[in-house]
């Protein structure tokens, strides 16, 4: 059994394409390469070789992928890295004209309607080039890139302290440490046109080589080493049988989606999911800042990682690597698999905790330590005294409050867990909701300011007769002051404006202001009048009093939309004992609200005395 029967992926030295023919498709542009790539590759692998020279360490470089299909004896289809070797190309014939003075070119290049391209490059690389070649490339645009690059080598060179020396030491390091990641298609049995198919799927961002196949060929290779004999074979067999069910395995829990999101913030980057594991572990134990500047930060960083820990390791060290990658997920699986874990690193994981950060702090310590450690992590998101923070300037400590308080609400009931999947959906940024209205922002035609007094006018007219005084209120200073209106008294004025053929703004705002002091305190921007909600539904709620926005809510979860459960406990006005209004948010109904707030998060918020 073979885990990748067609394909064949594999790491192959710069060495081994000596006496190759590279065949370059008509679908494939010329070569682009400018002075900044020819550069910044001669620049890696000269610090590749210092650091390697200082080191004493038996690591190569390791170039991005090469796409190959065999065509026969030593000659191969390019289907994707034709860039790269033909920089290679150029690199190798120009120490070789400059510094060697003869030997034979590495490997050869052709194009299949650009025969002119062909001879142009065997021309620089020619140890006698043509005097003109400088005017020949302008007769055409791969010859002007070709002829750059030539030029990029020659300045690079020219600036080296030692040119001579340089180009040697280059030339060991290109021949004997650097590496390519070689992935063959079959020979025949293909579909027809599959190379091209592939071209276009490389270059069109949607990558089939991942950083997961090339490390899963690490760990097979070197089983597929030890294969010469029957037990050999046998034993290959099997570890190629574990290492796949494994894998499987992995892939397919990170793909369910509420594992996923209690430990990522985002959908998956990549086309395998597994490849988040290998990202971590490397996260985990980073090579030092030598070694991070070889290995590079693009696509195949991780692969590269792998493969410099790798390329030497006996059976055994590359059993135990495989080792650590299965205990890093069975971690994470024990995390999810644990309501309390799931829910406190679930919540720090939201607020932008690094995973490898809780990670780190679990190996450091006992259980003990770590269950400390992640209570502190909590309390110092909600520091402060959560009754002096305003809407504004302290919108993130009152979202990381509200968040918990739903998240600690599902965990004490112990038969829901938080649904971060739906909580961290593309479809929701989260924001702050007032319970009840703080103003009039967004209405700003005659027609919003109707639609608003028609909406609002069924809960004016339920009210039974003269609404109390604010609970607050202190009697003594009240003497004096005009009782407030009734409830008839504020209908028939709602009524009169909506009438109107015109409305001012000034005249919408004094009515509205009424209505709001009739159904509740208006613009009030502390913790007692805010619920977490998606900025999606906060557009649709943020104009309305609070019947109308109970309905709202209600309508919501009809509709299968997630609604945060201690948000959809306000609008039920479910923290309060009895209340006495469903139709505005009483002084009463707040108090209830943060001495729930308080109770759930009991062991995380700061005691207001603490606070002083």
């Amino acid at each position: 059994m073979l885990v990748n029967p067609e394909n064949t992926i594999g790491l192959k030295s710069i060495a081994d394409l000596a006496g190759l023919t590279f065949l370059v498709p008509p679908y494939q542009r010329g070569y682009r390469w400018t002075e900044v790539q020819v550069t910044e590759l001669l620049d890696d692998l000269l610090y590749f070789g210092e650091v390697r020279e200082r080191s004493r360490s038996d690591t190569f470089y390791c170039l991005q992928p090469v796409l190959i299909k065999p065509l026969g004896r030593q000659e191969y289809e390019l289907i994707d890295g034709q860039q790269r070797l033909t920089t290679l190309h150029l690199l190798y014939g120009y120490i070789r004209q400059q510094y060697q003075r003869g030997g034979r070119l590495l490997f050869t290049l052709r194009y299949v309607t650009r025969p002119d391209s062909q001879r142009f490059l065997e021309a620089l690389n020619d140890p006698a080039p043509p005097a003109d070649l400088a005017e020949q490339a302008k007769a055409n645009i791969d010859f002007t890139f070709m002829h750059q690059a030539w030029e990029s080598l020659e300045k690079w060179f020219k600036d080296q302290p030692d040119p001579a020396l340089t180009a040697i030491d280059l030339y060991q390091t290109l021949l004997k440490h650097t590496q390519l990641i070689w992935y063959e298609l079959p020979e025949t049995g293909g579909e027809q046109g599959q190379e091209q198919q592939a071209f276009i799927r490389l270059n069109s961002g949607k990558i089939p080589l991942t950083n997961a196949e090339l490390i899963k060929a690490l760990f097979l290779k070197r089983a597929a080493d030890d294969a010469d004999t029957d037990a050999g074979r046998l034993a290959f067999e099997r570890r190629q049988l574990e290492l796949a069910a494994d894998w499987d395995r992995m892939e397919v829990r990170l793909r369910q989606e509420e594992l996923w999101f209690f430990l990522n913030q985002s959908a998956s980057r990549h086309p395998t999911r597994i490849e988040f594991l290998f990202e971590l572990h490397k996260a985990l134990t980073p090579p030092p800042p030598d070694e991070q500047k070889l290995l590079g930060n693009d696509a195949y960083a991780t692969f590269r990682y792998f493969n410099h820990r790798l390329q030497r390791a006996s059976k055994e060290a590359l059993l135990t690597a495989w080792g650590d990658i299965k205990d890093l997920f069975l971690t994470l699986e024990d995390w999810y698999a644990s309501p309390r874990w799931y829910h406190q690193l679930g919540y720090l994981i939201a607020v932008g905790t690094p995973l490898t950060k809780l990670l780190q702090a679990q190996r450091d310590g006992t259980k003990r330590e770590f269950a400390e450690y992640v209570r502190e992590e909590i309390r110092c998101t909600v520091a402060g005294d959560l009754t002096k923070w305003e809407y504004g300037a302290d919108k993130t400590q009152l979202r990381n409050v509200l968040l918990l308080f739903n998240i600690e609400t599902l965990h004490a009931g112990g038969s829901y867990r938080f649904p971060f999947q739906h909580y961290k959906s593309e479809r929701h940024l989260w924001s702050l909701e007032h319970i009840h209205a703080q103003n009039d922002k967004g209405l700003r035609r005659h027609q919003d300011f109707v639609n608003w007094l028609g909406d609002v006018r069924p809960y004016v007219a339920k009210l039974p007769g003269p609404r109390p005084l604010p609970e607050e209120d202190d009697p003594e200073q009240g003497e004096g002051r005009p009782d407030p209106p009734t409830a008839a008294e504020v209908l028939e004025r709602l009524n009169r404006l909506a009438a109107k053929q015109v409305i001012e703004k000034e005249e919408f705002k004094e009515v509205q202001l009424t209505v709001l002091e009739l159904l509740g305190e208006p613009n009030l921007h502390g913790i007692e009048n805010l619920a977490l909600l998606s900025t999606q539904h906060n557009a649709v709620l943020s104009n309305g009093v609070f019947a109308q926005k109970r309905q709202r809510i209600l309508n919501m979860e009809r509709a299968g939309e997630f609604v945060p459960i201690a948000t959809r406990n306000v609008f039920l006005k479910y923290y309060t004992q009895q209340p006495d209004h469903l139709s505005y948010w009483t002084a009463t109904d707040r108090a209830a609200y943060i001495a729930e707030i308080r109770r759930v998060l009991v062991n995380y918020l700061t005691a207001p005395h603490d606070a002083d």
